[in-house]
């Protein structure tokens, strides 16, 4: 399912926009960018992206525009609710005011398990169990790996307090997000839905940290630990009783369109988390 074409901002940064920053531009992407402010990265992207767990969507051309001028490390100023953007003669080249911008929840808000429908007989589960995720997934699948996700997929809080098996997914892999942190955020985010998510958030906070994975992980991770994921993970997610299976279809192919292997990583996590939670069902 396509994003829709609004220009939005992620009220996960609600709070720290309310103060100035200064900061320069981080990473350029196809159609995005991310920029760093303070200890906070922010992605900006075009309207054809899924909202960014810490991110703004802004109108296609000044999005365009904006990846044209800037480079890597030049300046960022923000104030006054406005990004500006300055070139290595420290001009500004490009502003952007945030005061229009639609304000996104995308914090995952926990349901019950519904008792007259199985998780096992959802549209959701069976869709996620067609597509060959464990075959396309980035995550190198070795012995510990797999026992690890073995472990990951029936529901025991002992597991789920397991400091060693988080620390082992954490930085996993090879991108700009590595595969072990795109099957966590998948994982937990079906965790997080189901309000099964503290024992795994408090094993997992310690190694959330610079010398572990990326830059970009880190936002992403943070942001799972207060139950902010991305719009197109939340939306897929939500839909977990839905009975529109072309609806469920469609979201799933979006997912995964993206990166090389970051959609079907976060699918897998997603799929492993099910069972976790049908274990739980199932067992009590």
């Amino acid at each position: 399912m396509r994003p829709e074409q609004l220009a939005k901002k992620s009220s996960y940064l609600t709070d720290f926009l309310k103060e100035d920053y200064s900061g320069f531009v981080h990473s350029i992407f196809t159609h995005s960018l991310n920029i760093q402010l303070g200890k906070q990265l922010v992605h900006i992207s075009d309207l054809l992206e899924p909202l960014s767990a810490f991110g703004l969507k802004i109108d296609n051309v000044k999005m365009n525009s904006l990846l044209k001028a800037v480079k890597i490390n030049n300046f960022v100023n923000y104030q006054n609710n406005t990004l500006f953007f300055y070139n290595h003669l420290n001009k500004i080249i490009s502003i952007i005011s945030l005061e229009t911008l639609i304000e996104t929840e995308l914090t995952l808000k926990p349901i019950d398990f519904l008792s007259d429908q199985e998780l096992q007989e959802t549209v959701f589960f069976k869709e996620l169990n067609k597509l060959p995720l464990k075959m396309k997934t980035g995550l190198p699948l070795s012995t510990k790996t797999s026992k690890h996700i073995d472990e990951l997929s029936t529901y025991s809080l002992e597991t789920l307090s397991d400091y060693s098996i988080w620390n082992h997914f954490v930085g996993r892999g090879i991108g700009l997000t590595p595969s072990g942190d795109d099957f966590l955020i998948g994982y937990l985010g079906v965790l997080t839905l189901f309000n099964q998510q503290k024992e795994s958030v408090q094993a997992l906070r310690p190694f959330i940290r610079t010398e572990q994975t990326t830059d970009i992980s880190l936002a992403y991770l943070t942001c799972l630990l207060h139950g902010v994921v991305n719009e197109n993970i939340k939306d897929l997610i939500v839909s977990v009783y839905s009975k529109d299976q072309k609806d469920i279809q469609s979201k799933l192919e979006w997912m995964l369109l993206f990166g090389h292997t970051s959609g079907t990583d976060t699918l897998y996590g997603m799929f492993i988390g099910m069972k976790a939670m049908i274990s739980k069902e199932n067992y009590g």
